[in-house]
């Protein structure tokens, strides 16, 4: 792995339990949650990195994704938002990619991302160039190669083993 300078997260299900429903912005949904550990990860991460959501949803745009964050009280934390429902691509692609970079300033093996997705989150996220951690709580088996966590508390150590690797 490479020099780190930004670290992205997935939304759905990686900081915000993705269970209410679908048909409506989850900002407006009656209860949102938390995933077990991410106020804390996110507390500990702010003080080293900025802090960026890439997300895939496509009901929430930018605006309705910050009042979900700020209603979980994870909002402060978070320097950007990138989602599919703006940009128009999805994090496998070298598009979504590409806006990010642009927008951040850096290249792509700067950023690392962590999230839920093997697909979307760890191998379509590395064909172009992001350093990618998968959040597996489900114990899934983890193919030869993928960095993974089973609890977010498990991923400042690993990003931190990462670094020194470099």
């Amino acid at each position: 792995m490479r020099k780190i300078r930004f670290v992205c997260l997935d939304w759905g299900d990686t900081l915000m339990v993705d269970d209410g429903p679908q048909d409506r912005p989850m900002w407006q949904w009656p209860q949102v949650k938390v995933v077990d550990g991410a106020r804390e990860l996110l507390a500990e991460l702010a003080g080293h990195y900025p802090l960026c959501i890439a997300s895939n949803a496509s009901v929430s745009k930018r605006g309705e994704i910050e009042r979900a964050l700020a209603r979980g009280e994870l909002l402060p934390f978070i320097t950007h938002i990138f989602c599919f429902s703006e940009i128009g691509a999805k994090k496998d692609t070298p598009a979504f990619w590409e806006a990010v970079t642009r927008s951040l300033g850096c290249t792509s093996r700067e950023i690392v991302l962590l999230g839920d997705s093997l697909e979307q989150d760890v191998l379509g996220p590395t064909r172009h160039g992001v350093q990618a951690v998968w959040f597996n709580p489900r114990r899934t088996a983890v193919p030869p190669g993928i960095h993974a966590v089973e609890r977010l508390v498990d991923f400042l150590p690993l990003l931190q083993s990462i670094r020194q690797a470099d």
